[in-house]
């Protein structure tokens, strides 16, 4: 048995002989040279089955049975490593992440792209030739542009990439074994409407500075009900409006509103499961329990009956397919533009994303005095670096902790 295979664009041979397996390079991106090889090595092997020829002493079965049976003597092993191009490592490596969660596999795709558009024509050259310094100046260069927590993430995925080339045999060592480690400088705790735009009207800051200050706003209890009746009035797709006020209403990410069931509604039990694949593993799901608030469980109800079809409450009317990605964000922005929730300098692009509303839930609990053991309990997974972005907001309750501290030092000292 012989068969075609490929590797890095170059033909391989593989075969079977006398209970061993074979895999020899045919040397040639070809298809019909390929082709053309493999047929001698199947008359070989076919020559030697029925006693036409046998193998001479000391020459191995394989380089043999590769040479159409003409070899009489083994040539010296010179080992060539086949060293793919950067381009092609990623392609490669992408393929050996099918057991990760889609949004896990996509965030490895985008940092990656990162990488090679910062390499640029170097991308197209061996990987053997990216060097330590390359991907330092790599990570100097998008500590420059975009936020520590992001490039610390990158950073974390170059690593992995060029250890799973190390474990490959495709590289000796890894470039990226002792890149300095981005350190996580504190995200700026969450600001209203007001704040952010007082901050912008002092000016000094570049394009992106400005942008990047967007991502720390926090929506208060007006604003959302400002936000939702003009999704309301403005929507093009009903849809829109139920995906701003799922996000508002419980905190949930985007990927988990999508992949919302109405099964994992529990409207008597005035609650939701919000449900998650790991990222580590995709076919591991965790979920937890949201309570439905009063107006949202009056909004799922009555956008129930009108979509009696589709397992997935968020979907289009007259179809029973979730959205995906690309339609939920248009959908999501399509109300806002021509409003003040855009920047008009960014392509109209809005202020406030799927993710600002998940904030903004846990901000405004925060500010209306609730444990923090339930807030994140709703969140699912709220880190200490996030509590500190809105810890701010309730300092008169922090002020009566301490304050409740009696020690009966007035009485001392009277």
């Amino acid at each position: 048995m012989a068969i075609l295979d490929q590797k890095n664009g170059v033909y391989l041979a593989r075969f079977r002989f006398a209970g061993r397996q074979f895999k020899r390079s045919l040397k040639t991106t070809d298809r019909k040279d390929a082709e053309a090889a493999l047929l001698e090595v199947k008359r070989a092997i076919h020559r030697l089955t029925i006693g036409m020829v046998e193998i001479p002493e000391g020459v191995d079965p394989g380089d043999f049975i590769l040479s159409g049976g003409t070899v009489i003597q083994s040539p010296r092993e010179v080992v060539e490593k086949e060293v793919p191009s950067l381009l092609e490592a990623m392609e490669h490596y992408q393929t050996y992440l099918s057991h990760l969660a889609e949004s896990n596999r996509r965030t490895i795709s985008v940092h990656l792209g990162n990488l090679r558009k910062t390499l640029g024509n170097l991308a197209q050259r061996p990987v053997s030739e990216i060097t330590h310094v390359h991907l330092e100046k790599f990570l100097q260069q998008r500590l420059q542009d975009r936020a520590s927590s992001t490039v610390a993430k990158e950073r974390a995925t170059v690593s992995g990439f060029f250890a799973w080339l190390v474990r490959q045999g495709i590289l000796d060592n890894s470039p990226a074994e002792r890149l300095t480690k981005v350190k996580d400088r504190n995200a700026p705790s969450f600001r209203t409407y007001s704040e952010v735009a007082e901050i912008l009207e002092r000016g000094g800051l570049s394009k992106e500075e400005a942008w990047s200050v967007w991502d720390a706003l926090y929506l208060t209890p007006a604003e959302i009900f400002e936000i939702l009746e003009l999704v309301k009035t403005r929507a093009r797709s009903r849809v829109s409006y139920m995906l701003h006020a799922t996000a508002a209403y419980t905190g949930m990410r985007r990927g988990k509103i999508l992949r919302l069931r109405w099964l994992d509604v529990e409207v008597d039990a005035d609650g939701l499961w919000a449900k998650s694949k790991k990222q580590s593993r995709q076919a591991i799901e965790t979920k937890r329990w949201i309570d439905l608030h009063p107006d949202f469980k009056s909004l799922l109800t009555t956008w129930k009956a009108g979509r009696p079809k589709s397992q997935y409450v968020i979907c289009d009317e007259g179809v029973t397919d979730p959205l995906k990605r690309h339609q939920a964000e248009e959908r999501f922005w399509q109300p806002l533009r021509g409003t003040r929730w855009v920047i008009p300098e960014r392509n109209n692009r809005p202020k406030i994303r799927f993710h600002t509303y998940r904030h903004s839930f846990a901000s405004n609990l925060a500010a209306a005095g609730i444990d923090q053991r339930m807030i994140d309990e709703f969140m699912g997974h709220t880190t200490e670096a996030m509590r500190k972005r809105y810890r701010h907001l309730f300092p008169q309750h922090r002020r009566t902790a301490i304050e409740s501290l009696k020690y009966g030092l007035q009485k001392t000292n009277g």
